[in-house]
């Protein structure tokens, strides 16, 4: 490597140090001193299927983003952010026929893209389109081992066959994603996790990662807590499930999810409310836009402004923006245990890297 490769590298590291620094203090003041981390793109509220975890489906019909609003939106982002890592998601992005062009878009300007999906559109046609826009990764949900346990949970049969096929649709693409698997943890799939990372393995896929259940997403006041969900599984039997996985962890690097992470899903499982007084990183991590350009800080939580009429910076930092933030640190809900609500800098050093020359 010549000097100036090495300089450019000492750059990328450095400034990711700076932001961890930065993103500790924020915590600490509730203020934000850095620009966020996680950027969620829903390209469309649609979704095919009909889960029972998710009631987002059970919504009324709403056009999805259009390809020039998409532009605008980006354009915006990366005069910000410059190079950054997109999650483009939904309801289900796939729905948006524009996607695979809104992903070569972002690339061209220095932004590397990541689907979340269910992938039940995702046929080889697709695949290929995806990964000659240059799609970075995508995070395909597969909750359970079998079909029947999968179709049930999804609400459509054939969800899981062509979920499998999805995976192989890819790995035979000529410049494969990163692929993963994500899985909600349930009273339904619970004997079935262990068989998952099988799945996960000998799909050849880059990883597997849990996920705890919430309550529903989806329309306001249709949430289900934990005494009164049939999906919740009993604390006994998913402590016991965990406990295995760890143990399986140890010597199975496709298992993304971190020890200390599924003891906490335990913790969790146990007492949902135990982390009720737990500090949220959603408020000075999160931009999360919606197909209208609507901006939020946390899905629960109202907009804070339009990125198609306003710039982000100024609506990141603006007194809507803050004043909910104050809320956000005060409130009780358990999601703030998930991934995508916790500070993380590593997608910005990843974008970065992405484009070293």
């Amino acid at each position: 490597m010549n000097l100036n490769k090495k300089i450019k590298l000492a750059k990328i590291n450095v400034s990711t140090w700076w932001q961890n620094i930065l993103i500790n203090a924020s915590l600490d003041l509730n203020k934000p001193l850095n620009k966020p981390t996680s950027i969620i793109f829903n390209l469309t509220p649609n979704c095919v299927c009909r889960c029972r975890q998710c009631d987002i489906w059970k919504n009324p019909p709403e056009r999805h983003l259009s390809f020039d609003e998409a532009k605008i939106i980006i354009d915006r982002l990366h005069s910000w952010l410059g190079n950054c890592y997109i999650f483009f998601t939904g309801g289900e992005p796939l729905m948006n026929k524009d996607l695979p062009k809104i992903i070569g878009y972002a690339y061209n300007l220095g932004i590397i893209s990541h689907i979340n999906s269910n992938a039940t559109l995702l046929d080889k046609a697709m695949a290929k389109k995806l990964t000659d826009n240059h799609l970075f990764a995508i995070s395909i949900s597969i909750d359970g081992a079998v079909a029947k346990t999968h179709d049930y949970l999804r609400g459509v049969p054939g969800t899981f066959d062509k979920a499998i096929k999805a995976i192989k649709y890819l790995r035979e693409t000529t410049s494969t994603p990163k692929i993963y698997v994500n899985t909600v943890m349930m009273k339904n799939n619970l004997k079935e996790l262990e068989k998952l990372i099988k799945i996960a393995k000998n799909n050849q896929t880059n990883g597997i990662t849990f996920q705890c259940l919430l309550p529903n997403l989806g329309p306001k006041g249709d949430t289900v807590i934990s005494k009164s969900n049939p999906l919740w599984p009993e604390k006994g039997d998913i402590a016991k499930v965990l406990k295995k996985i760890i143990k399986t962890a140890k010597s199975e690097p496709i298992v993304l999810t971190s020890e200390q992470d599924l003891k906490t899903a335990i913790k969790y499982y146990r007492n949902p409310h135990l982390f009720d007084h737990h500090t949220c990183a959603a408020g000075v991590n999160n931009f999360i836009i919606d197909h209208r350009g609507e901006v939020r800080l946390c899905f629960g939580f109202p907009s804070i402004g339009n990125i198609i009429t306003d710039t982000p910076g100024h609506i990141w930092w603006n007194q809507k923006a803050q004043s909910q933030r104050q809320q956000i640190r005060k409130c009780q809900q358990s999601c703030k245990i998930i991934v995508c609500n916790k500070a993380d800098t590593r997608r910005k050093k990843t974008a970065a890297l992405n484009f070293f020359e």
